[in-house]
């Protein structure tokens, strides 16, 4: 697989996890309430904080049922940019989701690390191919795809040059349920796909997501928000600091448990493999020149080099070159 450079950050297997706290619209359209997220989901240890750029009267008819809720959460261009600034005074990662073309050419003059493409747009050749052409990482949202759809929207990223894309599995339900999760897809999509491969969580808790990095997931997003108390139909099933600090910590740790994958001795169990296992210890004493048998010995822990349970059988039935105590261990250095 292939890896994706993002800032100072590689993204891929054999590298951390890239996790990203998503605001979307959880502000409400609260600037200020936009900047305190920002601050503390960077604060609680996240590698990238992203929001959502739109003008709701640009990608969404009046009929559709989030019209007024996006209306009421739509921060305008001029006052988002407040958000930017704020962002890079502080070297916080900040990244959008362009809904449309006057907020991806908004985007683009922010020069952001990395750009995204929403679930709702995954099958928007002319977006996804606009973003694709700013030559960043682009994150792909395959929310509600087909396996052959993930390929098609993939074509449409290479056919512009872009080479830096990364798959995102997602289940488009808020909360989505965890029978609809399928996390098994996330194997199934780094078997067929050249490219990182995450997980863009919408259930309530941590434990799903947490449970995608086992199935190799290289990239968590997950919303985020400061209260989920606030309005909003992402809220309940967002992390609060709490739980972004907890995720971080615990996919640190998973990450760790995980491993190279071989099966040998943990370098911590060295030591205790010869204090836990059996030795090979004289029943009786026994005397130079006799030859060994199985009544002669007892199999008791700890081992010793060249005392093992495993080396009985180089020993039995052979001449004894020295005397042995009850009790004394036996080596494979005693007998001819």
């Amino acid at each position: 697989m292939k890896i994706v450079q993002i800032g100072n950050k590689t993204v891929g297997d054999g590298h951390p996890t890239y996790i990203i706290a998503e605001i979307g619209i959880n502000h409400n359209g609260d600037v200020g309430l936009a900047k305190e997220m920002v601050a503390a989901a960077w604060e609680s240890g996240a590698d990238a904080v992203k929001i959502q750029t739109f003008i709701t009267r640009k990608f969404l008819h009046p009929s559709h049922p989030g019209f007024q809720y996006d209306i009421d959460a739509e921060i305008p261009h001029e006052k988002e940019q407040e958000i930017w600034d704020f962002a890079r005074q502080r070297n916080i990662n900040l990244f959008s989701t362009p809904e449309e073309f006057c907020s991806l050419e908004f985007i683009k003059k922010q020069s952001p690390r990395l750009i995204k493409i929403a679930a709702m747009d995954f099958n928007y050749k002319e977006l996804v191919q606009k973003s694709a052409y700013l030559q960043k990482p682009i994150l792909l949202s395959s929310g509600m795809s087909t396996m052959e759809e993930v390929l098609r929207t993939i074509g449409w990223v290479e056919e512009t040059g872009n080479d830096n894309y990364l798959m995102l599995h997602c289940v488009s339900c808020y909360p989505a349920p965890p029978e609809a999760c399928n996390l098994s897809a996330i194997r199934t999509m780094k078997m067929v796909l050249n490219c990182p491969v995450g997980f863009s969580d919408h259930t309530i808790g941590i434990h799903i997501p947490l449970a995608s990095v086992a199935f190799g997931a290289n990239i968590i997003e997950k919303h985020f928000t400061t209260d989920k108390s606030l309005p909003g139909p992402d809220q309940k099933c967002s992390m609060d600091p709490t739980d972004l600090k907890t995720l971080v910590n615990n996919i640190r740790d998973l990450e760790k448990a995980i491993g190279h994958g071989r099966k040998e001795p943990a370098t911590e169990e060295i030591k205790p493999r010869h204090f836990k296992r059996r030795g090979i210890y004289a029943a009786k004493k026994l005397k130079r020149g006799s030859i060994l048998n199985p009544d002669d010995v007892l199999f008791y822990a700890p081992s010793a080099e060249r005392s093992k349970v495993t080396d009985w059988p180089y020993m039995v039935k052979r001449e004894i070159k020295r005397d042995i105590e009850e009790m004394g261990r036996i080596t494979l250095d005693d007998i001819y």
